[in-house]
């Protein structure tokens, strides 16, 4: 399976969900690591969109696309708590991550807040199989100057 990850340059090959860890989101409580991925470009490039200012979107970003091998595990959330996708988001799913990582899962597929039918992909880079997820190709990507007029 391909993953998507959206970052600017200096950050194109860590893997180590540094950001995550420093900065808390919607899946994980600062201090955890965990790696954002989404299942299509265009969908990464929309949760970038929903979560950064247009102020910052003149910086260069760039695409890392990688490699997740068919034979990892992959964990699907069956029960969504209410509120999951209110924003800002609540302590439930941050929660939820939380006991993911706790339990030593390697990869939680989730429901996107904005489209609910896509997927993002949580990675726990402290994961023993984690060294199988390669990078495939990291290139610059632009973002259409139009998306910001709305």
């Amino acid at each position: 399976m391909i993953l998507y990850r959206i970052t600017t340059k200096p950050y194109i090959h860590d893997l180590s969900g540094t950001g995550a860890m420093q900065h808390g989101g919607r899946w994980n409580s600062q201090g955890q690591r965990m790696l954002y991925t989404s299942e299509s470009l265009s969908l990464s490039m929309l949760e970038v969109m929903a979560n950064v200012s247009s102020a910052r979107m003149s910086k260069g970003f760039y695409c890392t696309e990688l490699e997740f091998p068919d034979d990892l595990p992959i964990e699907t959330l069956k029960n969504l708590p209410q509120g999951w996708n209110s924003f800002p988001h609540t302590i439930a799913t941050m929660e939820i991550g939380g006991r993911f990582l706790k339990t030593g899962g390697l990869c939680l597929r989730v429901p996107s807040t904005i489209v609910s039918s896509e997927f993002n992909y949580l990675l726990n880079p402290l994961h023993d199989n984690f060294h199988h997820i390669k990078i495939n190709d990291v290139r610059p990507l632009l973002f259409d100057q139009r998306l910001w007029q709305l």
